[in-house]
């Protein structure tokens, strides 16, 4: 499998669950939804660095390997959204067990918030994605 085809099958399995994100949202399901707000991302950031031929680590927050890439690569993104994303990537590796495990419990604000995110998120993965595959 190449990376770009392996990039496909992440940001399709990252597409598949955000569908779940957003059912657990209407559903008020607001630690599931944050459960997979954080899949979601994860997946999205892991398929952008495997499609820049960049390991990824096998941690729940991919975004400082990630920033660390498009800098050593000259790949110019907006510094406030990067920032953002690296922020919300952070953010979500740090609630997503204990939310999942009801071990905390999210409100509606904060999974909303995160749930919106995630999608401007993967809305830039999807740009970002597009802008990398016209660089080759």
């Amino acid at each position: 499998m190449t990376n770009g085809e392996r990039a496909d099958r992440l940001i399709g399995e990252a597409r598949q669950i955000a569908g779940e994100m957003r059912r657990a949202l209407d559903d008020e399901a607001w630690n599931l939804a944050t459960r997979r707000a954080q899949e979601a991302l994860e997946l999205a950031i892991k398929a952008l660095l495997n499609e820049m031929s960049v390991d990824y680590p096998k941690t729940h927050d991919p975004a400082p390997v990630f920033a660390h890439a498009l800098r050593t690569r000259g790949i110019d993104v907006d510094a406030g959204v990067l920032d953002s994303l690296t922020a919300l990537s952070q953010e979500l590796a740090k609630v997503r067990s204990p939310a999942f495990y009801q071990e905390t419990l999210v409100t509606e604000a904060q999974a909303r918030d995160w749930v919106q995110r995630v999608e401007h998120a993967l809305h830039f993965g999807k740009d970002l994605l597009r802008r990398l595959r016209r660089a080759l």
